[in-house]
C-alpha cells in the first residue's frame, strides 16, 4: 500500500515537472511583447503655440506660459489695489456709479477715443535708437544728443546711480562718465527707461499713489525682463525692456481716461472698484494701440497683446510678475520668501528668481 502511494506520487510529479519545461520551452521561443502604438488619428495636445521669438529653443517659460501670466494678473491686482486703497462701503451698488462705470467702459473701447490721452512718443527716442543702432556713432554723439535735453540728462544720471542699475562704487556726476562706465549697451537701456519717466510724472489729485507705484513697477519690470531674457538670448535683452516698458503706459492711459470721463460725474465719487475693473480689462488693449501708434516693432506688438507664440511675452509676464512681487515686498505686504515661493510657483526657475530678485531689491 505504502509502495503504491509513493509509485503514484513520483508518477505525479515527473507528470507536473514534464508539463513546466514545456511551458518554459514555449515562453522561450515566444517574441517580447511590443509596445503599444499611438493611435495616429490622436495627436498630442499643445498646450501653447510654438514660440517665434529667437529663444524659443532654450526658453523653459515659453511652454509653462499660463501659470507665469495667471501669477502676474493676481499680484497686478494685489498691487493695484493697495494703490487705490479699496473700495467704500455700499459704493459698488450705486446705481449712478454702476451707470457711470458702464459710460467709461464704453468710452474707452472706442477706437476713436481721443488722442489727447496718449502720450506723445518722446522726441529724442527715435534719434537716439537710431544713434545707438548705428555703429559709427561714438559715445560723444550720443552724450551730445542726450545733453540736448536736461530733464532726460538728470533722469539717466539718476538711473545710471539707482541699485537697479548701478555697476560702479564711485557716482556718475555726467553723462560721458556714463558712457565710459556703463558701456554703450546699459547706456541704450537706462535711456530708454529715462525717456519714459516724465510721461508718469503728472499729478492727479484723484488716486495719486497710483502713478507713483506704476512707474515702481515700471522700473522694476523692465529691468527684470530684460535680466530674464538675457539669460536665454542676450539678443533680446532691450527688447524685453521696450515691452515692459510700453506695457505700462496702458494702464497710465485707462487711469488718466477714466478720471478725465469720471469728472464729467462730479456727483459720483470716483470708486476704486471702478479702476481696477477698468485696468484689468483694458491696460493690454490699451497698450498694444500705443504700441502701434509709436510704430513699435512686430514682435513687440505681439508680446504686449500677450501673444504665447511670442518667446517676448514670457520676458514681460515674468519681469512684470517678479516686479510686482518686489513692490509688495518693500512695502511689507510680503516677506522675501514669500516673494520667492510664489515666483517659483508659477515656473520660474529658482537660479533666476533669486538672481533678479536680488537686483530688484532697491535699498533706501
Amino acid at each position: 500500500m505504502s509502495l503504491g502511494k509513493n509509485l503514484t506520487a513520483i508518477l505525479a510529479l515527473a507528470a507536473l515537472l514534464l508539463v513546466a519545461g514545456a511551458l518554459f520551452r514555449r515562453l522561450r521561443r515566444r517574441p517580447a511583447a511590443a509596445p503599444a502604438p499611438v493611435p495616429a488619428a490622436v495627436p498630442p495636445v499643445a498646450t501653447t503655440a510654438p514660440a517665434r521669438g529667437p529663444a524659443a529653443a532654450t526658453n523653459p517659460g515659453v511652454a509653462a506660459l499660463a501659470p507665469i501670466a495667471a501669477a502676474n494678473l493676481l499680484a497686478t491686482d494685489r498691487l493695484w489695489a493697495r494703490a487705490f486703497g479699496g473700495a467704500p462701503e455700499g459704493s459698488p451698488k450705486d446705481p449712478a456709479e454702476a451707470g457711470l462705470r458702464a459710460e467709461i467702459f464704453t468710452a474707452l473701447r472706442a477706437e476713436n477715443l481721443d488722442p489727447k490721452y496718449f502720450p506723445r512718443r518722446p522726441t529724442l527716442m527715435a534719434q537716439l535708437l537710431h544713434a545707438f543702432e548705428d555703429e559709427q556713432t561714438g559715445g560723444d554723439q550720443v552724450a551730445r544728443i542726450i545733453a540736448h535735453d536736461p530733464v532726460l540728462t538728470a533722469d539717466v544720471l539718476r538711473l545710471a546711480n539707482s541699485t537697479l542699475y548701478r555697476t560702479s562704487p564711485e557716482p556718475i556726476g555726467t553723462i560721458q562718465r556714463a558712457v565710459v562706465v556703463c558701456g554703450t549697451e546699459e547706456l541704450r537701456r537706462l535711456v530708454a527707461t529715462a525717456m519714459l519717466l516724465p510721461v508718469f510724472r503728472a499729478t492727479r489729485t484723484n488716486f495719486p499713489r497710483f502713478p507713483r507705484l506704476l512707474w515702481e513697477r515700471t522700473e522694476r519690470a523692465a529691468r527684470a525682463a530684460e535680466m530674464y531674457a538675457g539669460h536665454y538670448n542676450p539678443g533680446d535683452r532691450f527688447d524685453a525692456q521696450m515691452v515692459a516698458l510700453l506695457s505700462a503706459l496702458g494702464p497710465l492711459v485707462v487711469y488718466g481716461a477714466a478720471l478725465d470721463l469720471h469728472a464729467r460725474a462730479p456727483q459720483v465719487a470716483p470708486n476704486p472698484e471702478t479702476f481696477l475693473a477698468l485696468l484689468r480689462d483694458l491696460s493690454v488693449p490699451m497698450s498694444q494701440r500705443l504700441a502701434k501708434q509709436w510704430d513699435a516693432a512686430p514682435r513687440t506688438v505681439a508680446a504686449l497683446s500677450r501673444d504665447p507664440a511670442e518667446s517676448l511675452t514670457v520676458a514681460l509676464q515674468a519681469g512684470e510678475l517678479l516686479a510686482s512681487l518686489s513692490v509688495l515686498e518693500s512695502q511689507t505686504v510680503i516677506s522675501g520668501e514669500e516673494l520667492a515661493e510664489n515666483a517659483i510657483a508659477a515656473g520660474i526657475p529658482d537660479a533666476r528668481v533669486f538672481e533678479i530678485a536680488q537686483r530688484l531689491a532697491v535699498k533706501a
